[in-house]
């Protein structure tokens, strides 16, 4: 009597056990043992997975003309109060089945019984290991977009998260099970959030450059009239508005004062005062403030792109 689905190692001899013998030719045998099987482990939902493997016992010496195989208690359902348990994996459920197998060899039926275990992972620690720093990635892609344009941390803060990320990547090669057929969600969204890192410093580094270099030419009036307007409201820019207004009109006076010219007329033996108003064109310091103007507007137009990717993730790996 054997375990069809153990290694060659785990098929061992097991001595002298004793039999109990009824006169109505039932056996029970209980032989001390432990048994390692193979299992086709899905690994889609580690470490949330819940798996199921089976241990198949027959003979292959006595068809079943000789030896009559039962299952135990002739019920479907394992008993498992003696179960002892185990700090990763729970038994869930646990039945058992009697097949009857014809080999083309053979006339006599070869019986078999079949235990299907269902095993429940057992992972509140991957809770705080694992899916809590998840939260906390997200937290800092995000946030790095409500940072000034011109703030220099905001590569700091991009690359300190593909560092953390390629750390816990590195964590999943040493924690994964050998065995598997499919890569786990958990592990493709954290390759997620690298790729997502990477195109968030590709941003910044846009976003930086509007903010930091020193521009010569005026932000175009079709993209200014909205960022001033309702859309640059609803993207949360008044502070940038109220700027760039502010630079513009101090910049405006500014240059009128330095524009005003005094004519003498002496006919009329009196003082008139002519301004010429010529068509100011905008000087350095609001052009300056206009870029920024649009840096700031990519970052909250990144923001919502953002939330709006990882929310389209979320579903993703949870169904």
């Amino acid at each position: 009597m054997i375990n069809f689905s153990a290694t060659s190692t785990a098929i061992n001899h097991y001595g002298n056990t004793h039999c109990i013998v009824y006169p109505y030719g039932e056996v029970i045998w209980v032989p001390p043992a432990q048994f390692t099987v193979l299992c086709n482990f899905n690994l889609k939902y580690w470490p949330f997975d819940t798996q199921e493997c089976y241990m198949k016992f027959g003979s292959w010496t006595y068809s079943g003309d000789q030896i009559d195989l039962m299952n135990y208690n002739n019920d479907t359902e394992v008993p498992l109060d003696l179960l002892i348990s185990n700090s990763e994996w729970a038994i869930t459920k646990a039945t058992q089945e009697k097949v009857i197998t014809y080999y083309p060899c053979c006339k006599e039926p070869y019986p078999d019984v079949t235990i299907n275990l269902t095993l429940a992972r057992i992972s509140p620690s991957y809770n705080v290991i694992i899916v809590t720093p998840a939260f906390v990635i997200i937290v800092l892609i995000l946030i790095n977009f409500w940072l000034p344009p011109q703030a220099g941390e905001k590569i700091l803060i991009n690359a300190s998260t593909a560092i953390i990320i390629c750390l816990f990547m590195l964590y999943f090669t040493q924690k994964m099970p050998v065995m598997g057929t499919h890569t786990p969600l958990i592990v493709l969204f954290y390759s997620s959030c690298l790729y997502i890192v990477s195109f968030s410093m590709i941003g910044s580094v846009v976003v930086m450059a509007l903010s930091r270099t020193k521009h010569s030419t005026a932000l175009p009036w079709i993209v200014k009239q909205p960022l001033t307007g309702i859309i640059g409201k609803l993207l949360g820019l008044n502070s940038y508005i109220q700027q760039s207004t502010m630079t513009s009109h101090r910049v405006t006076a500014e240059e009128m004062r330095d524009h005003q010219v005094t004519d003498f007329d002496d006919i009329n033996s009196g003082e008139e005062h002519h301004i010429i108003r010529s068509s100011l064109s905008p000087t350095k310091p609001s052009i300056q403030q206009d870029w920024i103007l649009l840096a700031a507007a990519i970052d909250r137009i990144s923001f919502i792109f953002y939330c709006l990717l990882f929310s389209i993730l979320a579903i993703v790996y949870s169904v």
